[in-house]
């Protein structure tokens, strides 16, 4: 009986031995600097892979944000809203102080009524426009006339650059606005009388320099404000005239006589000369965009938006 419980024993450690083998043979144990047996740690096991954060266990698939893991599923077509906002082209203005003018001489109110455009290209820092002032104010009782002609041409040169930024869509902001510098040309005819004894009458031409600024009124500056003011030189040719006969005052006919009194075969029209230089015009001026360029296709419109046809 003592043989065979022996070796019933011997035969359980030889299970226990084997079954204890068979652990450490399916283990990749390592010796430490000891020499002591350790297990192998996970990301030791294969020296190839060498142990990475998840995102990292594949180099081909790098970790990306979520809207960059398919780079082939982004949709980069440019989303237009179904209303754009125009980009202006032309616009219309008025100089206020010169609608509620009072002319000193005539002694009274004088509107001058006064009308400019503007036109604004695509690009760059200059626009173009142009201005007719017409005031035609006659007062036959009291001989007091007030009649000019004037025409305008001019250039600006804004500091700010009306381009398009990238970035950008047409009529997000007003193109051009802010400081400018000008350069005018003008010519005109005048016919201005005070009283029966002090008429003159001419036509003058100058040019000059000017300077101002530009200020939107709405959210999108189709409505602005301007300040300004012209320096330059204006030179007139012109005649004096008069109520009735200047060489016998006893003829009384109810007419306008130029101031001659020599023989009247020696008058010649604008024997008189008079120039300026200075101050040529100051303006207060409501501006309003009256044309603004078409999107999708070529052209002008009086609307400020337009409605997406097609993907730009």
């Amino acid at each position: 009986m003592k043989i065979q419980k022996t070796i019933g024993r011997l035969l359980i450690l030889w299970a226990l031995m084997l079954t204890t083998m068979t652990a450490f043979a399916s283990r990749p144990d390592t010796l430490d600097i000891n020499g002591n047996l350790r297990p192998a740690l996970a990301d030791e096991a294969r020296p190839a892979d060498e142990a990475r954060p998840a995102d990292e266990a594949r180099p081909a698939d790098e970790a990306r944000p979520a809207d960059e893991a398919c780079p082939a599923d982004v949709d980069t077509t440019e989303v237009l809203p179904a209303v754009m906002p125009r980009r202006e082209l032309l616009s219309v203005k008025t100089n206020l102080l010169m609608d509620v003018a009072y002319v000193p001489g005539y002694d009274r109110w004088c509107p001058m009524p006064n009308i400019a455009v503007e036109y604004y290209p695509l690009y760059g820092h200059f626009t173009f426009g142009a201005s007719f002032d017409m005031p035609w104010w006659r007062d036959y009782d009291a001989h007091k006339y007030f009649q000019v002609r004037n025409y305008q041409i001019e250039t600006r040169y804004y500091l700010r650059s009306g381009s398009i930024d990238p970035g950008d869509k047409p009529g997000e902001r007003p193109a051009f606005r802010g400081f400018y510098l000008q350069a005018y040309g003008h010519i005109g005819l005048f016919g201005i009388c005070f009283d029966a004894d002090r008429g003159w009458v001419g036509e003058g031409a100058g040019g000059g320099l000017g300077l101002g600024y530009v200020l939107p009124l709405s959210r999108r500056g189709h409505w602005r404000l301007e300040f300004g003011a012209q320096f330059g030189y204006f030179a007139c040719k012109y005649d004096p005239y008069q109520f009735e006969n200047p060489i016998d005052p006893n003829y009384h006919d109810q007419l306008y006589y130029y101031k001659w009194t020599q023989e009247p075969s020696l008058f010649r029209k604008r024997q008189y000369r008079w120039s300026w230089v200075g101050p040529t015009r100051v303006g207060i001026t409501l501006t309003y965009d009256l044309l603004y360029r078409r999107i999708q296709k070529r052209g002008a419109s009086f609307k400020s938006t337009e409605e997406r046809r097609t993907a730009l």
